[in-house]
């Protein structure tokens, strides 16, 4: 004991970093003979041969290590005992292990002590397996995981203390439940972390690399469990070596130092199962993570899913909107053929127009010499014709007013409805323009639905054929899940034959580090039933054999399983490369739309316009009626008035017969002489020849009266007429210029836009093209790789290549239609009309101008011949102008008798004729001759203007209808 002490006293050495294991110190004694060694170490290699038997999955080379670990170590035993120096060789072999390691302080100041020799060849055996087994975690884990797992390792061993255990199979029980629950958690951490591998692969976001990292912590984790597994194991070999032999330095158990033993061990499987604790808790955080990491990528699906909804929305969109753009074209190209029609409707009615003015200025002006020869031979009959009519003047004012009124209403009426019917016919024609239009588009409305039929049916097909190619890719899964379920199974079953194995998991292990864990764990999940079964290897050899072919099926299977995997990464990787494309061609099919979106409000707003035109044309044909209907009343007003002109002249009849009367009386008194009586016969006879000559004048005149008032009415309507068409022809050509520059704005800006859009097109269709070429290229090279599940995936994708190649020259034909069916407007033929009406507009001007300004003089000169006349006319006296016919009715009124005769005799014939009622017929008669006086005068001057408008006319006309022909 005192040789002992001094030997601790003099050894005391701190403790390395790298150290991976704790031990008991150890003191050499001179007292240890070579044939004592001798017995130790082959006692030590007969339990490295059970160790060895039992970890067969740790390889040939770390066994070969650890052999010649210990071959070298009893050869510098045997050499040290050759030389008899027993101190020497002990203080040798306990520098070299204080070298390595200091002893731990024990709680009670227990020591125990041990073969220096076997500490040393169990420490390097130790040693060699942790280095080991630390390049592969190093191979397997990051750097962060190795950090923390020596970090682990350090802690963990040094506060664990090593020594003797009275009880090994209380031990031994122990370590079992320890690598159960190790192998149950080191399952559920692989599992997870192949879960986790692959959605890695496929979605690469934040909550999967956190769970990888955790993953890897884990591992590190494991690697630990590991140490502390092979510790036990080296625990449990020194406890049956001690169990053997005694302890070499002669000095005896005492319960105290294996009680202290006991107390260490079970403090450190305490801290164990704290650490099994903790994992099972980790391992719950991890299964979690995992959920939550299903429920992104099922989110991510539904999102491709809605994405692949909206792109087939937008498609079927677009394609209404590119047919709704050739409608509208259309329209457009129709729009212009009608403006094509009205201008040459218009230039049509224009030359007819002036064909009919220039017929009826002929015949006016023929009509016009007529009556102006007619005129010079009656002017002296109707002057004196005038001076009796001047007491019938204020009535026939007052009636002719009534008749001016009435005829300028009747005027203004027809005119108000020429023009009404006009734009009837105008509005009709429009009408049936639009209901044939509506007709064609109700047409085009059902090809559109039966085309939208067609489509919905191609869209649920395509629906149907993708959602049974996800029930295909699911059994597949499915398929995998299996087989990967019994290549678990085979693994537990053929853990014991992992050396023929080795080679082929160092070619799979970059694919397949998961599973190489999930091996390592059910490795050490062995080495317990190895040891139990050792006995029955013998029997198992054969069953292993079975097994191994077994193993070589599972092997195909699991090979065709990765193909399949690895063809549908790559398909997942191409459609995640796809979908940015997919993204930019959604975001210029929006950029389309909203174009499209402002066109098609540009072309309601033409519609509204249409319907706007439509109701101002139903409100037109609702004033046309009731304008009729005004019309027919004012027709009804005329006739009465018509009447009351007749009732009129009636009147004027009795009251010129009455004045005859009277004059027949002055006459029959004046001609009472003797002397005079053959004169009177001879008066007599030449009167009545005057009077029928009188009779036969004034019926010309009349007739010729009433002739200027048609004409004259005629052609202050044709005027008026004239005028109205000058004014609309004035509108229409300010609407058609503007209409023309609308017109030839739309058509550049259609232009353009229908440039870019046909460029966008082309481009859209080249690039997927290339692209559709490029993913059936990539899935020909594939296919010769590939299984059953993959050609139904494959033939999806030829289908939707083929559907999309489909569509390109669809869509090509309908651009090319597009861009043919764009009429080209002649700008030189409509700058050449604008031009000449136009110029036909400023020389109707300039001639109104004229005419207006050479009315006004004549009005002027014809205004002072007639206060001429009406002086000249009142100078004489009432009967000097009065004609013969008069005369002889005044004699023949007398002759009759009552209240006319006595105005022409010089006495009263009849008895109820009295003065006051004598001088009041002499008022009205003289009124009513002023009022047919003035308006006798008022007829002439009329007469008279007109004659010589209408020359006028006619000498203007001569000159310009030659320069209008030649136009």
């Amino acid at each position: 004991m005192e040789q002992f002490d001094c030997q601790g006293e003099e050894h005391p050495t701190p403790e390395p970093p790298h150290s991976t294991d704790v031990s008991s110190a150890c003191t050499g004694s001179s007292q240890v003979s070579g044939e004592e060694l001798k017995g130790v170490v082959e006692d030590v290699e007969a339990e490295q041969d059970s160790v060895l038997d039992s970890i067969q999955s740790e390889g040939a080379d770390r066994l070969v290590l650890r052999l010649d670990l210990s071959k070298q170590d009893h050869e510098r035993a045997t050499a040290d005992d050759g030389q008899g120096d027993g101190n020497s060789s002990c203080d040798s072999g306990t520098a070299s292990i204080d070298e390595i390691r200091t002893p731990p302080a024990l709680p009670n100041e227990l020591v125990e002590t041990g073969p220096p020799v076997l500490d040393g060849i169990v420490e390097d055996l130790l040693s060699s397996q942790c280095t080991e087994d630390q390049k592969e975690a190093s191979s397997c884990v990051p750097e962060d995981a190795k950090e923390s797992c020596e970090s682990n390792k350090t802690t963990s061993l040094e506060e664990g203390p090593l020594g003797d255990a009275p009880e090994p199979q209380g031990l031994s029980n122990q370590k079992d439940k320890v690598t159960n629950s190790d192998s149950t958690v080191s399952k559920q951490h692989e599992a997870n972390h192949s879960h986790s591998m692959s959605s890695v692969n496929l979605y690469d976001t934040d909550c999967s690399r956190k769970l990888i990292s955790e993953i890897q912590r884990a591992v590190s984790q494991e690697s630990l469990l590991d140490e502390l597994e092979s510790e036990l194991l080296s625990c449990q070999v020194r406890d049956e070596f001690s169990s053997r032999t005694s302890p070499p330095n002669g000095l005896p158990k005492d319960q105290g130092s294996m009680v202290a033993f006991e107390k260490c061990v079970q403090l450190k499987y305490s801290q164990q199962e704290k650490a099994i604790k903790r994992l099972l808790d980790e391992n719950k955080k991890h299964q979690e993570l995992i959920l939550g990491i299903c429920s992104e990528k099922d989110n991510m699906r539904d999102e491709l899913k809605r994405r692949m909804d909206t792109e087939k929305q937008h498609l079927c969109t677009i394609k209404k909107f590119e047919s709704r753009v050739e409608q509208l074209l259309k329209e457009l190209k129709e729009s212009k053929d009608k403006l094509v029609h009205q201008d040459q409707a218009a230039k049509s009615t224009i030359q007819q127009m002036q064909r009919e003015m220039s017929f009826r200025l002929e015949q006016a002006s023929k009509k016009c010499e007529e009556a102006r020869q007619e005129k010079e031979t009656m002017v002296m009959k109707y002057v004196r014709g005038e001076k009796e009519a001047l007491d019938l003047r204020r009535e026939k004012e007052q009636l002719e007013r009534k008749l001016r009124e009435a005829t300028a209403e009747v005027d203004k009426q027809a005119r108000r409805g020429n023009q009404l019917a006009q734009e009837k016919g105008r509005l009709q024609q429009l009408h049936e323009a639009k209901e044939n239009e509506m007709s064609r588009l109700s047409r085009e409305l059902e090809k559109l639905k039966d085309e939208i039929n067609s489509h919905i049916i191609k869209v649920k097909w395509a629906q149907n054929k993708l959602k049974s190619e996800t029930d295909a890719h699911k059994e597949t899964r499915d398929k995998l899940r299996e087989t990967t379920a019994k290549l678990t199974q085979a693994k537990e079953e053929t853990e014991q034959i992992r050396k023929n194995c080795q080679d082929m998991i160092r070619t799979y292990q970059e694919s397949e580090e998961i599973k190489s864990n999930e091996l390592d764990a059910k490795l050490r999940e062995t080495k317990g039933e190895l040891e139990k079964h050792k006995q029955e290897q013998t029997g198992q050899l054969e069953m292993h054999r079975a097994k191994i072919k077994e193993l070589e099926d599972l092997k195909r299977s699991f090979k065709e399983g990765m193909d399949e995997l690895t063809t549908l990464r790559t398909k997942v990787k191409c459609l995640e490369d796809e979908r940015p494309r997919w993204e930019d061609e959604l975001c210029k099919y929006r950029e389309i739309i909203n174009r499209q979106k402002s066109e098609i409000q540009n072309q309601r707003e033409k519609l509204g316009d249409i319907h706007r035109l439509e109701e101002q044309h139903q409100r037109d044909e609702q004033e046309t009626a009731l304008l009729k209907e005004e019309v027919e009343s004012l027709n009804l007003q005329f006739a009465d008035l018509h009447k009351d002109v007749q009732g009129g002249r009636v009147r004027e009849a009795e009251l010129l017969t009455f004045t005859e009367k009277m004059a027949s009386k002055n006459a029959q008194l004046q001609s009472e002489n003797n002397g005079l009586q053959t004169q009177l016969d001879q008066m007599t006879t030449r009167s009545r020849e005057l009077q029928n000559r009188l009779e036969e004048t004034e019926r010309s005149l009349t007739e010729m009266t009433a002739k200027l008032k048609r004409e004259e009415q005629r052609m202050h309507d044709e005027v008026q007429a004239l005028k109205t068409e000058r004014a609309a022809l004035q509108a229409e050509t300010e609407q058609l210029k503007t209409r023309v520059e609308e017109l030839r704005d739309e058509l550049v800006t259609q232009k353009r836009k229908q440039a870019v859009n046909i460029k966008d097109l082309t481009k859209q269709l080249t690039q997927a093209r290339k692209k559709l070429e490029q993913v059936e290229n990539g899935g020909c090279d594939r296919e010769g790789s590939s299984m059953g599940s993959r050609s139904s995936s494959s033939g999806s994708l030829n289908a939707r290549g083929s559907s999309m190649d489909d569509r390109s020259p669809e869509n090509q034909s309908g651009s090319s239609v597009v861009v043919d069916s764009f009429p080209e407007v002649d700008k030189a033929v409509l700058v050449e009309r604008i031009v000449r009406l136009q110029k036909a507009h400023a020389r109707k001007n300039e001639k109104i101008e004229f005419l207006e300004d050479h009315i006004k003089q004549l009005v002027e000169e014809i205004r002072k011949k007639t206060k001429i006349i009406q002086s000249y006319v009142l100078r004489e006296e009432s009967g000097a102008l009065s004609s013969e016919a008069s005369d002889f009715n005044k004699a023949h009124l007398s002759k009759r008798g009552g209240i006319m005769a006595s105005l022409y005799t010089s006495h009263p014939a009849d008895s109820g004729l009295t003065l006051d009622l004598s001088l009041e017929i002499n008022r009205k008669l003289q009124a009513v001759l002023e009022d047919t006086l003035l308006k006798n005068i008022t007829l002439k001057e009329n007469l008279q203007t007109l004659g010589s408008e209408i020359e006028r006319l006619i000498q203007q006309q001569r000159p310009v209808e030659p320069g209008v022909r030649k136009k």
